[in-house]
């Protein structure tokens, strides 16, 4: 069968404000585990994009910006990040984006594993997901981030919004964040310097992850525990996380409340996660409860958790009511991945029933080859043989002309043909 697509859950945090599309929000989460690249036969541009340079000295980066009236945007990637490629390919090979961000952006690509100042950056700004974008003015000052892939009209609505929020008057002075101080490597915390630069864990001295949450409890400087919320949120226990929220005012002040939301964000979102996988009801209600409360977009936030929640549990039946609720405003990728989810996880006729129709809705908001996959393969599953087939030449034709491998789908419509004759 077709793997279906995925993408990493877009965040836009335009700090002071919030940006993030709804349409690629939360929902993505639910399917990314289940979820693979699509196989393509294309050719891959070459990566990182020839359109963004790469940073020798970040003081001259900034003084280039601040004299040409630019902002700095930097390209947080890896070698082995696949969605860093897809996002290249889809974006920053297109002619209208490139001339987009190089009317009020100086962009850089820097690998985060490898590069001195990508590795510093990692750190003080808690980069723990690839692709991720980080916007600097010219004074070096922090606007704000942009994470995970996503198609090319919302890379543009992010753009236009990043543009406009420089143009205004209202940003002048207001990113100045005293809790961030220059980028230097003797402000990472020594034991976790050679992880860093060296990937190293033997400098952990006890490599398990309890080993960690201890070095992390008695680091007292504000900046460095501020940098290691973001970059371990994981493996913080209910201490540390309850130490966030005592400090939180402090944190608020030193790096600006649009930040420091963000970062409690993540926090208490790994939270729910640690919850859900271990099927700790009381812990997850309470760590909902705390995101919920630090959540920009709380209406989308709660029922994409549930889903999680009830996905691991099996309740196949809450989960379809509970996406029954934002189903109507999701995207052809949510509700594609939605159906292929429930597709590979359920039996149950009234259910997969459901699934044919969020594939429907995906296919009528945009008819895409792989999405036509999927309603085939539901059919297929339900015994509709007639639709199934159909769903599945429409499929190979549209994969075709995209330059899909159709292979898979071509044995499933093999399949289906053989069935008819059995019947």
């Amino acid at each position: 069968m077709v793997q279906k697509e995925m993408t990493n859950t877009p965040s836009f945090k335009v700090f002071g404000k919030n940006i993030k599309t709804l349409c690629c929000a939360l929902i993505a989460l639910i399917t990314t585990l289940s979820a693979a690249a699509q196989a393509s036969s294309k050719k891959e541009p070459k990566f990182p994009s020839p359109a963004f340079g790469k940073v020798a000295q970040w003081e001259n980066a900034l003084s280039l910006a601040k004299q040409q009236n630019k902002w700095v945007m930097i390209d947080c990637y890896t070698d082995w990040c696949g969605w860093c490629k897809v996002m290249d390919r889809n974006n920053f090979s297109d002619t209208q984006v490139q001339r987009k961000m190089n009317g009020f952006l100086n962009s850089y690509s820097l690998e985060m594993e490898k590069d001195s100042i990508g590795k510093l950056l990692r750190f003080h700004y808690g980069v723990n997901g690839f692709p991720t974008f980080l916007i600097f003015n010219g004074d070096g000052n922090f606007i704000g981030s942009y994470s995970g892939y996503s198609e090319k009209s919302y890379w543009m609505h992010y753009l236009d919004s990043m543009q406009t929020l420089k143009e205004s008057t209202a940003n002048i002075g207001k990113y100045s964040r005293p809790g961030v101080p220059s980028l230097n490597a003797n402000n990472i915390p020594s034991w976790f310097r050679g992880f860093i630069f060296n990937r190293n864990y033997s400098i952990l001295e006890d490599t398990t992850p309890q080993g960690f949450v201890q070095r992390f409890k008695a680091t007292t400087d504000p900046f460095q525990q501020f940098a290691l919320y973001s970059l371990a949120s994981y493996h913080c226990d209910h201490e540390l996380v309850q130490r966030w929220i005592n400090n939180e005012a402090m944190y608020d002040s030193l790096f600006g409340k649009d930040w420091s939301r963000n970062t409690a964000y993540k926090v208490l979102s790994n939270q729910v996660s640690k919850a859900i996988n271990s099927l700790n009801e009381t812990q997850f209600l309470w760590a909902m409860g705390e995101l919920l409360k630090r959540s920009d977009h709380p209406e989308w936030d709660k029922p994409n958790r549930y889903m999680e929640w009830y996905k691991k549990r099996g309740e196949w039946g809450n989960y379809v009511a509970t996406f029954d609720e934002i189903a109507k405003n999701s995207s052809p990728v949510d509700l594609n991945n939605t159906a292929w989810e429930l597709f590979q996880s359920c039996n149950e006729t009234a259910i997969l029933s459901k699934a044919v129709e969020y594939s429907t809705m995906s296919i009528n908001k945009k008819p895409e080859w792989n999405y036509y996959d999927t309603r085939a393969n539901l059919l297929y599953k339900l015994g509709r043989l007639n639709e199934a087939q159909i769903d599945a030449n429409t499929a190979i034709k549209l994969g075709k002309v995209a330059g899909a491998n159709t292979a898979e789908t071509q044995a499933l419509l093999s399949k289906i043909k053989l069935a008819n004759q059995k019947k």
